[in-house]
């Protein structure tokens, strides 16, 4: 096992993994690597409160790093997240780590609070799925560690179920229930750790949906608290039932911009594509599909919305034709990750 992190660890440089300087055989063998000086995620969040979004996602974007070269961390938690005097969140320990279609399948955790339905009591190994769950996980015990913060309590032993109890553990775990959600935990946050944490793993959301869905907590998170306007939302919207006739209003002056000859304009035709995509996603979006991803799409088509009236008001300059260019791809990635994140086809 040793020799195998070894392989597996050395060959990572990542601001948000932390680095292998060397390991040593000989007697007890032992790592050399980049120290932590700000401890890990659980400690460092006991006195940094604020910034639970930010760190989360730093984490996050360490096991992106990981799973797309094919590597599974297999043991994530709270204090396999350190911060680093970087002042960055990394994860480390990657004694439970495995490389994908490997045959060396490491056996399951005793850390089962973190641990994913399909491994409990199973000869099964991890895989990028059990990551995700346990990175939900760590959601939770992190808003379990912010929580206990905020109300004056003990924040040191904040476990994601709250118990030590194995059997309790699984058999509520095994039929698809979560740890109780913490008071602090808006519904945005929560249904973020229920897409991460679904009972079947094909039907849990990746690793690139769960960085982008942090990325807008910790923007929302900065917002709110730089504005004092904590607990509001700072997203941009438009209602579920307009959705439909935003989407046709839009497209009428970008007919209007093709019929005008005397300007030419090839980044108009890349609009009109994109509101052509976003008609076709709102009619697949039906009655079993959630609030939230109702609300992530409206918040979509409100960009698309707003990006789509600069273009008459815009200069007729390189930059800016450049800028209108990369906004439309942007917005048209945007919709790509929500399909993908909801499985829409």
């Amino acid at each position: 096992m040793f020799r195998r992190e070894v392989d597996i660890w050395f060959g990572f440089s990542h601001p948000h993994v932390v680095r292998l300087f060397g390991a040593c055989h000989v007697g007890r063998p032992f790592f050399v690597c980049e120290y932590a000086t700000n401890g890990t995620l659980v400690s460092y969040l006991g006195k940094n409160p604020d910034e639970l979004w930010a760190k989360l996602h730093e984490a996050a974007l360490g096991v992106q790093y990981l799973h797309a070269r094919g590597v599974v961390h297999g043991d994530l938690k709270g204090n396999n997240i350190v911060v680093g005097i970087d002042m960055k969140a990394k994860v480390t320990d990657f004694g439970l780590s495995s490389v994908m279609d490997s045959e060396d399948k490491t056996l399951v955790t005793g850390a089962w609070n973190w641990v994913a339905p399909e491994l409990l009591d199973t000869n099964q190994g991890p895989n990028l799925a059990s990551d995700v769950y346990s990175l939900g996980m760590c959601i939770v015990e992190a808003l379990r560690v912010v929580e206990a913060v905020k109300s004056g309590k003990e924040s040191s032993r904040c476990l994601p179920w709250r118990v030590a109890d194995r059997a309790a553990m699984k058999y509520h775990a095994t039929r698809g229930k979560l740890p109780g959600r913490p008071s602090i935990c808006e519904d945005s946050q929560w249904e973020l750790v229920e897409r991460m944490c679904v009972l079947d793993p094909a039907s849990r959301i990746k690793i690139s949906t769960v960085v982008d869905e942090l990325a807008k907590l910790t923007s929302c998170a900065t917002t709110t608290s730089a504005n004092g306007l904590a607990g509001t939302s700072c997203s941009n919207t438009v209602e579920w039932e307009l959705v439909v006739e935003v989407i046709d209003t839009a497209r009428m002056p970008l007919a209007d911009f093709q019929d005008d000859v005397a300007q030419p304009d090839a980044v108009v035709p890349l609009y009109g594509s994109l509101w052509e995509r976003l008609g076709q996603v709102q009619q697949r979006i039906d009655g079993q599909h959630s609030d939230a991803c109702r609300a992530a799409f409206s918040s979509l088509v409100a960009d698309a919305d707003t990006s789509t009236k600069k273009l008459r008001d815009r200069t007729r300059s390189l930059i800016s034709l450049a800028e209108t260019t990369m906004r439309c791809y942007a917005l048209d990635r945007a919709l790509t990750k929500f399909c993908e994140a909801h499985f829409i086809e």
